[in-house]
C-alpha cells in the first residue's frame, strides 16, 4: 500500500493518505476537497495548471494551504499629504539641559 503525508493548513493538520487509487495531484485535490488551495509537494509549489500532469509518489509530503488575502489599502505607507514626516523616535532634535 502506498501512502503520503497530507498537511492541510488551516485545517485538521497532518495525516496519512492512501494513494493506491490516485494517480495525480489533481486526483488528490478532488478526493480531499482541496480546491482553491495552494499545493506544495516536497517543498515545491505547484501551479494549478500542472496538477493534472504531476504524478503522486509514495512517501511524498504534500501541503495544502489556504492563501491569505491581504488588505489592498496601505495604512502604514509614506505620507500622502506632501508634508515631511518626522518627530518620531530618533528624529527629534536633542533637548538641551
Amino acid at each position: 500500500m502506498s501512502t503520503l503525508t497530507l498537511v492541510v493548513i488551516p485545517g485538521p493538520g497532518a495525516r496519512t493518505v492512501n494513494i493506491s487509487s490516485l494517480n495525480t495531484v489533481e486526483d488528490l485535490v478532488n478526493q480531499e476537497n482541496l480546491t482553491n488551495r495552494d499545493i506544495i509537494v516536497n517543498g515545491v509549489s505547484l501551479q494549478r495548471s500542472s496538477f493534472s500532469t504531476t504524478p503522486l509518489v509514495a512517501n511524498s509530503e504534500i501541503f495544502a494551504t489556504a492563501s491569505v488575502k491581504g488588505n489592498t489599502s496601505v495604512k502604514n505607507g509614506p505620507s500622502q499629504t506632501g508634508r515631511p514626516s518626522g518627530g518620531g523616535r530618533g528624529n527629534n532634535s536633542p533637548k538641551s539641559k
